[in-house]
């Protein structure tokens, strides 16, 4: 048996709209404003191309873990570390609710770079700090310091 295929063309329920005509019934051209490179407006300084005003840079919260773990004189978990960072103000969170699940994340991302990683993983959960990391340690708070 063999089964007859609709000659129908499938569509994906979206009609196209015709494009724009001016009066006389012609379609309009595209301008050189639609094409050029001039098409695209600058936005002033410190606003998205819409108007929106940008957020402030934050703090990083990889940053802020590597002096919290300089100062801790054992290994810590993530959600200790980013309570200790909101506590000592290097940190302000965001709108997420698991900061604490992204700093572990980023660690461990971290963790697999070898020589360059920050931080070491020393047991389930539980971290601290590579020598690179406190060197980094030690250079965040001579900048701070200089401030």
């Amino acid at each position: 048996m063999t089964t007859k295929k609709s000659s129908k063309k499938r569509t994906s329920g979206v009609e196209k709209r015709p494009a724009k005509r001016k009066k006389g019934g012609e379609p309009a051209a595209p301008t050189v404003a639609d094409v050029g490179a001039g098409a695209k407006k600058s936005a002033k300084v410190g606003q998205t191309p819409k108007g929106r005003k940008t957020a402030a840079p934050r703090k990083s919260l990889a940053g802020a873990a590597v002096l919290v773990l300089a100062q801790a004189k054992e290994p810590m978990n993530a959600k200790a570390i980013v309570e200790a960072a909101i506590a000592a103000g290097w940190y302000e969170p965001g709108t997420g609710k698991t900061p604490h699940a992204t700093l572990y994340s980023s660690m461990l991302r971290e963790a697999r770079d070898g020589d360059k990683a920050r931080f070491r993983k020393v047991q389930r959960g539980m971290w601290e700090l590579t020598d690179a990391g406190r060197a980094q340690a030690e250079a965040i708070k001579e900048a701070l310091a200089a401030r």
